[in-house]
């Protein structure tokens, strides 16, 4: 859940242009879709990814983003470039400032927070850009709470969708968006490989998947599980004066929740991935923790190397596979009902 990024963007003001590549030695390519997973703090690998197709000139020209995935996707797409997003999360180390952005609910009925602070923060980098405004197609997706349907996003002001699609239920109050009740994109939709096939003419889809596939939770321990108990009595104690007070806590309501949903998702971006001519997934060494925005460089860095690897990969797909002959027909706003 990104919304502890917001404190990022506080003193950045919106900018539209294009990225500047000219010293770039640009390779021909297809149309190529970046396709952004949800996944938390991890999914500042994705940063890692677009800098690594920015220093090789492959052009993205859509992209789509789930949660987190649409945080990344709308900074790229409203103009900042990777290594400006590397300077942005390099400011992470300021708890204190992301403590300002937590606007709580009281009683916590529909979420922990409403996220409206949060938004302001973003907007202050973005402004109110509007899709129609973006130089690259961007696509946010989100879903109607009450309908269960898909919303895949492509008008109005970016930071609106962005808040909807990040709206982690039980974390994040549900949001209203022209007339729908929205939560979090990666609840339904966790790596939007679909939307760029079905609303864009893009020739070749790329996905970047920062959640762990089936075989990685089989093989693998726990990558949630809290740490061992702390030797101090006085920190055992106050691990369990927390988990009395805090929904959030191991093994509360709210952390119930969420890993419910994050076994699903992980099935539905596993089936995403049959339909992406490339799916990238980095790999990381540190705990998976959806707020651990502190270790923003390893993070990066398992995004960079995915790419890296798969960079010539990449390259040849671009140069040799042939365009889609069929163009998409046009389709609304609200994608196809999933209940």
């Amino acid at each position: 859940m990104p919304w502890s990024l917001r404190s990022l963007f506080a003193r950045r003001k919106a900018h539209h242009e294009r990225h500047d590549r000219a010293s770039l030695d640009k390779i021909p390519h297809l149309k190529l879709g970046l396709a952004l997973s949800a996944g938390g703090a991890k999914g500042l690998a994705h940063v890692g990814v677009l800098q690594v197709f920015e220093e090789h000139g492959i052009e993205i020209d859509a992209i789509s983003g789930s949660s987190m995935g649409s945080y990344v996707g709308a900074l790229w797409a409203c103009g900042y470039s990777g290594p400006d997003l590397q300077e942005l999360a390099e400011e992470m180390h300021d708890r204190k400032q992301l403590r300002k952005l937590a606007d709580p609910i009281i009683p916590p009925l529909t979420g922990l927070f409403r996220g409206e602070r949060a938004k302001r923060h973003l907007m202050e980098s973005i402004g109110e850009t509007r899709f129609e405004d973006l130089a690259r197609r961007l696509l946010i997706v989100t879903f109607d709470l009450d309908t269960k349907e898909r919303l895949v996003l492509r008008r109005g002001v970016v930071a609106d969708a962005v808040h909807a699609s990040c709206a982690m239920p039980g974390i994040v109050a549900p949001v209203m968006l022209d007339g729908h009740r929205c939560c979090d994109g990666g609840v339904v939709d966790p790596l939007p490989v679909g939307s760029l096939r079905k609303f864009t003419d893009v020739d070749v889809v790329i996905g970047v998947n920062v959640l762990p596939t089936l075989q990685q939770v089989d093989t693998s321990a726990h990558e949630d599980e809290p740490p061992p108990a702390p030797p101090s009595p006085w920190k055992r104690l106050g691990r369990g004066l927390n988990r009395s007070i805090n929904l959030a806590a191991h093994g509360n309501v709210i952390d119930t929740l969420r890993k419910s949903i994050k076994a699903a998702q992980l099935r539905i971006a596993q089936e995403s991935t049959k339909n992406a001519d490339l799916c990238l997934h980095p790999r990381f060494e540190l705990p998976g923790l959806w707020h651990d925005y502190s270790n923003f460089a390893h993070y990066i860095e398992a995004g960079r190397a995915a790419a890296a690897a798969q960079i010539d990969t990449i390259k040849t797909m671009l140069n040799q596979r042939p365009p889609r002959t069929n163009e998409p027909a046009q389709q609304p706003m609200v994608g196809e009902n999933v209940a």
